[in-house]
């Protein structure tokens, strides 16, 4: 049975993206250094809290991403869940020109490859715990192996923009 507030998106790809962006997420970097080489991904569509024990977190990537390749391969994945005025560091590190993604980029690289950005909300190093098909994306359980929580607000995308969080309007949940 059909409601007045959905319709069939079967054929309209752009329908589905323009409805996704209605939902609010952090922004994530996957960043680690492969032989001597940084190499960044950046995924709206990852999921903290997925299990306690062990320790996993959630990501969905394309298929068709050529550095997911490459930072699969890594012994250790570096997660940077960025925060407030982080916006146009996100654009960079997605850029095509993957030579100039880190110039002048702060980062810290651990023993075993993770590439952590300054200024981030949250820090986490992470293996692979799991891969699954899901569709035209991968869907990649990460266990956390270490993490750190930084000072700076998270930074939100939003209806295809970034947002940053403000106390304006905010509401204690009881």
């Amino acid at each position: 049975m059909s409601t007045s507030k959905v319709r069939d998106i079967s054929a309209d790809a752009m329908a589905v993206r323009q409805a996704f962006a209605q939902f609010p997420s952090g922004v994530a970097v996957l960043a680690a250094d492969v032989n001597g080489e940084k190499h960044a991904l950046v995924a709206s569509s990852f999921m903290v809290g997925v299990s306690l024990t062990p320790t996993l977190v959630a990501v969905a990537v394309q298929k068709s991403s050529s550095t997911w390749d490459l930072i699969r391969g890594a012994a250790s994945i570096g997660v940077s869940i960025f925060g407030r005025g982080q916006g146009d560091l996100t654009r960079k590190l997605a850029s095509k020109d993957r030579a100039s993604r880190f110039e002048q980029v702060a980062v810290e690289v651990g023993d075993d490859g993770a590439v952590l950005i300054d200024d981030a909300a949250l820090w986490l190093e992470c293996s692979i715990h799991r891969i699954s098909d899901a569709g035209d994306h991968w869907m990649a359980l990460l266990e956390v192996e270490r993490l750190g929580v930084g000072d700076n607000e998270p930074l939100i995308w939003h209806g295809s923009k970034f947002r940053e969080l403000t106390d304006a309007r905010s509401v204690d949940v009881a």
